[in-house]
Order: C-alpha cells, then sequence, then structure tokens
C-alpha cells in the first residue's frame, strides 16, 4: 500500500513485495474501487462547479466543448484539451475536498440533478458563465459567475481558481501515466480525486482509512 500512495510504478511494487505483476494489478483495482466509494457528503458553504475534458487535440473535441467555449470565451478556442470520448463534471467545496464524475454531455440536465444531488440548498455556487448553470438561482441556490470571455477570472470571492487547479492537477497525473484506457477512466478518476481530498493525511492514516475501505468490499 505504502508503495503505492508514494506513486511507485507497479515494477518497483512488484520488486519491493516480491511478488507477481498479475497480484499486484489485482491488488491496486481492488484498492481504487475502495477509493471509489470514499465519496464525500453533501457539500454546503461556497462551492465551485466546472467541466472539463481529458486529453486530446481541438479536432477531437466534441461539439458540446467547442460550443462552450464559443458561448464562454467568445471565439473559438486553441486550448489543446478536449477529447471525444469524455468529459468530466466537477464539484469543489471552499473547505477542501472535490467531487468528480464523468458525464455523457454538459447541458443543463446532465449537470444540474449532479448538482441538486451534492450540493445543499442555500449554498453559493460560483461557475462561469456556462448556459447549463442558468436557473440555478431559481432552484435555491446563491449563483455567481466569473466572465472567462471577458478575461474575469476572480471577483472578489467568485471564482473557480480552486477546482481548475484541481483539473490541472488531474491531468498532469494521467499525463504522466501515458494515457488511460477509457473503460479504466472511472477508477483512475476516483483515485486521483481521493488522493487530493485526503493529502493532508499522513501516510500512516492514509493507508489505515484504505485498509478500512479494502475491508468494507
Amino acid at each position: 500500500m505504502k508503495w503505492f500512495l508514494r506513486c511507485q510504478s507497479v515494477n518497483v511494487v512488484v520488486e519491493e513485495a516480491g511478488i507477481s505483476k498479475y497480484k499486484v494489478l489485482m491488488a491496486l483495482r481492488l484498492v481504487r474501487q475502495a477509493m471509489r466509494k470514499d465519496i464525500p457528503g453533501v457539500f454546503r458553504g461556497i462551492v465551485e462547479v466546472d467541466e472539463t475534458y481529458l486529453g486530446g487535440q481541438k479536432k477531437n473535441k466534441r461539439k458540446s466543448q467547442l460550443k462552450k467555449e464559443k458561448e464562454v470565451l467568445g471565439k473559438d478556442s486553441k486550448r489543446g484539451f478536449g477529447t471525444t470520448k469524455q468529459a468530466v463534471f466537477g464539484i469543489l467545496a471552499r473547505s477542501g475536498k472535490v467531487f468528480a464524475r464523468l458525464v455523457e454531455d454538459v447541458e443543463a440536465k446532465d449537470l444540474i440533478p449532479i448538482i441538486q444531488k451534492k450540493v445543499k440548498l442555500g449554498s453559493k455556487i460560483c461557475s462561469d458563465t456556462w448556459r447549463a448553470y442558468t436557473g440555478l438561482a431559481t432552484r435555491g441556490y446563491v449563483h455567481r459567475t466569473v466572465e472567462h470571455g471577458k478575461k474575469e477570472y476572480v471577483k472578489g470571492k467568485n471564482h473557480i481558481n480552486g477546482l481548475e487547479g484541481f483539473f490541472g492537477y488531474l491531468k498532469r497525473q494521467l499525463v504522466s501515466r501515458g494515457g488511460i484506457r477509457r473503460e479504466r477512466l472511472p477508477l483512475y478518476l476516483a483515485e486521483y480525486v481521493w488522493r487530493y481530498n485526503y493529502r493532508e493525511l499522513s501516510l500512516d492514516n492514509q493507508i489505515k482509512r484504505l485498509l478500512n475501505l479494502v475491508a468494507k468490499i
């Protein structure tokens, strides 16, 4: 467990633990499944929401991603992220924890139900001006936006910098692995959400938490 939490490669774990690569891979899969079940509760207070796309080039972006970039930024984006395969929606509480889920699309029908399930009514939600978030105020939330199209990224306490920071961390970790097969992406997403949420725990306490989670599977 300690080698995994220290981000050692599978080959290093095999050598240090003295067991087969197959057994190591099966054990790591079990740990990631446990991480996937360790989901934060309902968020409250000040919350940030946003979406991102993992990997790929602009020519491979979903139409919905290109549409959002043009609507929010006011022009076609030349940023290199985005993929035809998968969108990720995230919610971050300023208190420190994050929730992320793979979504089929980034329209209101896809995102609003998740927000209603994960964010307590009356909370303050910060987002960009993507149309999917229109109507949050009428649903019982305090909704504040920043207009990225006008190069506005912080307006007082209104911003989504924390969540964008998590997305940056997530992408760096996935890139360091040389890419992840789509069918494995849910487990790796769960891993990095878990690592982010419990980054302040000592290694010993991280191990204890994971062992307790694995024991419940």
